[in-house]
């Protein structure tokens, strides 16, 4: 057989797919604060912090967490366009 590769994607309701994308906009803050994370499906991100697991299932409890954590590292401006970031993904069509 010829080497044809078949991808298999999972097909996501509107309002998952919302909440998968709003998860994208915080990573760079996420690696700015050097926490390791990763996105599960359907739409859970899980973040490591001092070898401390958290799963998030809503967007902005985990921007509340790290507006909760930002006095550490995060200044004001980045904890700002972070809320925005958020507020785009979930807006966009």
């Amino acid at each position: 057989m010829n080497d044809l590769q078949i991808r298999m994607t999972a097909d996501f309701s509107k309002e998952t797919s919302d909440r998968r994308k709003a998860f994208l906009a915080p990573r760079p803050s996420l690696r700015q604060l050097e926490i390791k994370f990763g996105l599960f499906e359907p739409a859970k991100m899980w973040i490591t912090e001092y070898n401390v697991s958290k799963d998030f299932y809503d967007p902005t409890d985990l921007s509340l967490y790290l507006n909760s954590i930002s006095d550490r590292s995060m200044d004001i401006a980045s904890r700002t366009l972070l809320q925005a970031q958020i507020t785009q993904a979930r807006n966009s069509p």
